[in-house]
Parts: structure tokens; sequence; C-alpha cells
């Protein structure tokens, strides 16, 4: 089926495939079992859990204790929230779950901030051996949780059967839930109590379950002490820092005479064993398949640290994201529309080396601006490979056991069926486009559709001129709209609904450079 056209600068017209489709959310309501991300938390019940965050302004600290915003992006949450009268504890729990954060991570983090009321109100959806995590202390904010569910009619208290008790393990180096049935509460929550002891040297990072393979890969990447990356970053000075996530920070670093990123993993925010094998095993993908993927258009690892707090070393990107490039309040230099197209072509470049450098492609699975890191020369370089998979021959779809990703970039193959192809690495780069040529963010609540990719498909269908559509904060001439309408022509193709219907890499990258 053709949809409707979107008008070329010049005023001719081309046509394009793919049926547009919003993200529709499933109106019926899943078994407890597959309530695993914070997205699946019931609206009413997600409103309950703000307001008790909102109290003394807790969810501010939770922000920027535990889920790694800065106080200037948390205050911005703040002001917009005070002027479209909404809950700011929400959309902190909106933003942090577009990351497909589970419910189990967030009971994690509400443990470290001691915020017992706000477990008890999702206990039940969260795997019996953690709530040895709700201290006895608590008991006051049983009773107010208990009070509120009164209030609702609802009792939110209730007890998971054993025959719904999720059980947390790895498959395939991600993070997989399933239902599990058998054991107690009390097996179970002493069981929790037993791994999470320090002194049980299973649970040591000396005898870390990825130990072996680490030491494979000693003899191939350059092994740095701990005391020379202290030693490079000030100490971990603050004033290094390039930014900060879920488990660990980045920093500047300044190691023989050289500029490097340092990613350090704090194990002070990994204090379950689960998310510690998680964070882990990214760590390990990232040894793994940079190592053996160097391309001009990947960044570089220069060397690893497992002593203390495990850290990885990568050419330091000067230039930064191009998320920041393209959002930035006031960035230092906006991008041209030159340098735009040269970004989306090397981006390119990498990513369809990636996935045809080997017998079986490998899958980044979390391509968005925030991931593609630039250099001096505005050069773009593909960071982040903790989510990277291998995937099967012929690039077959694969069903996996976890979505994992950023959700704005993810297809619905991936997101309903968890479907993972090189496909999924295509449609992310689709969005992308989308946003180099826009300027605008894959996701804002303040528009009418939320998802670009939904308002991209409002201007095809209303034959919107491509100077409509086009970032208005840079000058236009010819050259300048033809750049613009090939980024959208070809992300109109790559966010094909159907996964056939997108090009592979290759093609995406030549259709490109013929620009």
């Amino acid at each position: 089926m053709l949809c409707p056209i979107m008008s070329k600068p010049n005023g001719q017209h081309t046509e394009m495939e793919g049926k547009p489709s919003g993200l529709s959310a499933a109106t019926t309501v899943p078994p407890l079992s597959n309530f695993i991300y914070i997205y699946d938390i019931p609206r009413m019940e997600k409103k309950r859990l703000a307001a008790l965050l909102e109290v003394n302004n807790k969810w501010y600290e939770l922000g920027e204790k535990q889920m790694g915003y800065s106080t200037v992006e948390l205050d911005s949450t703040q002001r917009c929230c005070q002027r479209n009268n909404r809950s700011p504890a929400e959309q902190l729990l909106d933003k942090w779950g577009n990351y497909n954060h589970t419910i189990t991570e967030l009971f994690v983090v509400l443990s470290r901030e001691k915020l017992y009321n706000c477990m008890e109100l999702i206990k039940r959806y969260v795997d019996p051996r953690y709530h040895v995590l709700i201290k006895e202390s608590a008991s006051d904010g049983r009773n107010a949780v208990a009070n509120m569910a009164t209030f609702s009619g609802v009792n939110n208290n209730a007890k998971v059967p054993n025959g719904h008790r999720a059980a947390h393990r790895l498959k395939d180096g991600a993070a997989d839930q399933k239902v599990n049935g058998g054991g107690g509460g009390a097996a179970a929550a002493a069981a929790a109590a037993a791994t999470n002891d320090k002194s049980n040297p299973t649970n040591s990072k000396e005898n870390s379950p990825f130990a072996n393979e680490l030491a494979d890969l000693t003899s191939l990447i350059p092994k740095i002490s701990y005391e020379e990356l202290t030693a490079a970053t000030d100490n971990w000075s603050e004033r290094n820092i390039l930014g900060k996530g879920g488990f660990g920070t980045v920093y500047r670093g300044n190691f023989k005479h050289t500029f490097m990123a340092i990613k350090k993993i704090d194990y002070n925010k990994v204090k379950s064993s689960e998310a510690e094998r998680i964070q882990l095993q990214q760590s390990f993908n990232e040894l793994r398949f940079l190592n053996s993927c160097r391309h001009d258009n990947i960044v570089p690892l220069f060397g690893y640290c497992i002593e203390k707090e495990p850290c990885l070393v990568y050419q330091f990107m000067p230039g930064g994201s191009l998320d920041k490039s393209l959002f930035a309040r006031r960035p230092a230099s906006p991008l041209t529309w030159r340098e735009r197209m040269n970004i989306a072509i090397g981006t390119a470049r990498g990513l369809q080396y990636l996935h045809t450098f080997g017998d079986k492609p490998f899958i980044h699975g979390d391509i968005k601006p925030g991931n593609i890191l630039l250099n001096e020369y505005k050069q773009p370089r593909i960071g982040d490979f903790g989510l990277t998979r291998q995937g099967a021959v012929q690039d077959s779809a694969t069903v996996v056991s976890r979505v994992y990703g950023t959700r704005p970039y993810i297809p619905k193959e991936f997101y309903d069926r968890r479907e993972l192809s090189t496909k999924v690495d295509t449609y992310s780069f689709g969005v992308v486009l989308y946003e180099i040529g826009t300027g605008l963010r894959a996701w804002d609540e303040r528009r009418t559709e939320k998802h670009l990719k939904d308002y991209i498909a409002r201007a095809v269908q209303e034959q919107m001129h491509v100077t409509q559509l086009a970032d208005q904060s840079l000058p236009m001439d010819a050259e300048a709209l033809m750049c613009c309408f090939k980024l959208l022509q070809v992300g109109r193709v790559c966010t094909a609904d159907d996964p056939k219907q997108r090009p592979d890499m290759v093609g995406v990258m030549w259709q490109l450079s013929a620009a």
C-alpha cells in the first residue's frame, strides 16, 4: 500500500511505502507475572507511588542519587510539570521507564533511599527474594500504604501466589524474567540474604561468573591499574565527569599524556547480585565486541581494569554526543547541514560494518543520539556496546528473552514479540535520521504526536513541504533542503512497520552517500 507523498524541495514528489502507525498500548490487563517493566505498573498504582515520592521531594533525591539524572535535568522537569500541572515524580518514573528499567530495578533503588513505604506499594510485582530489602523499621510506612489501599478500594499488599513467583536469571547475556513455581517466601528471602552476604566467596568480584572470559581477553586488551586511572582522573574528580548512568560514571582522564574517557562501575549503586551480574555482563559485552570489531566509525577500546571498581577505557571524543549537539539549549556551534549528513553517513558506515564483518551479524541494540559520539572534526563513532548481541546466520529473526534498548527507538516487532535482527538497528537509525533532520526529539510529551515517527507520518499524509519539517534553527538554501529531504526520506524507509520492508544498512549507507 502506498502512503501519501511528501513534497520534495523542488516541488516534485516521492512515494514511500509503509503504513504509519502509533505506539498503541494493549487494552487488556496482562497476568501478574507479566508486570516486568516500570511502564507495566497500573496507572492508578503509579499515581499513588508518585504521591509518596513527592513527600519531601523524595523523587528529586531518587533521580539524582540513584537514577543518574543531573540537577539541571531534574529542575527542568519540575518547572515543566509546574507549568503543565503534572506530577514531577510520575514524570520521572515515566522517563526512567522509557529506558526499559524493570520494576525490580526500581524496587532496588527505592531500598537504597530507604523508601520502604514505596517498596510496599509495588512489592507484589517483585520476586519475593527481594522482599528482604524492606526493613522491619518500615512498619509505619506499611500502615500508610494500607490506608491508601483502603481508601482506593484496592489491596496492594496482596501476596503473590507461589506459582507466580518470578525468578530472575541471565540468558544470552541479558536479564530474563520468567514465571517459576514452588518455594516459600521465607526460603527465598533466606536465599537472597545468603546471596547478598559479603562473606559469601561466590559473591566476590574476584569470583565473578565472567572471570574466566575476562581472563581470556587479558592478552588482547591492555590492562591498566586502578591507581593509574585514579591519577588520570585527579582522584575521580567531579570536574572530570562527562556523564552518569544507572550503574556508573564516565570521567575524562589524562593517561600517558593522552585524554581518554573512563567508565567506572560504581558498586555502591550495584547492591543486588542480579544487578551486579547484569552490569558485569554488559561490561563484558563491551570488552568482547569492541575488541573484535575495529572500525573508523566505532569508538575504540584502549584498556580495562578489574581491580576494586571495574573500569573500561575508551578514546576520548571531544565533540561529545550527537544528543548534546542537537538538543543542548546553548550548543557551542550548531551542526551544519553538511555536518549532519556526514554524521548520518558515518554512523551508517559503522553499523553496516557491525552487521556484515563476521559470519553472524553484531546487533548494537541501542542506537540513539546519546550513543553516537563526535570527535573534534564532527566525525561520528558508535559507542556503548553493553547491549550488543550476535545475531543468527543469514540475519534471521531471533526471539530473545527480554526487550532492551531505549523505548522510542524500538520497533514494534521487537517491543511486542521480542524478535531481534539487524532490522532493529535499522529502525533505530531511521528515528535518529528524523531527529537529525528536524531537530526534534524522538519522544516529546508536549507534541500532539508524541513519537516523532507519528509526527512525520502525519506530515506525509498532509503532504507537508520539507521546509516545514526541517530544523528551523539553521539557514536554508537549496543544498540544505536537499540534505534534509534525503535524511527524512531514508528515515521513512528505515522505520517501515514491516521489518522486511526496511533496507539493510549497506543499502542505507549507499542511499545517504548518493545525496
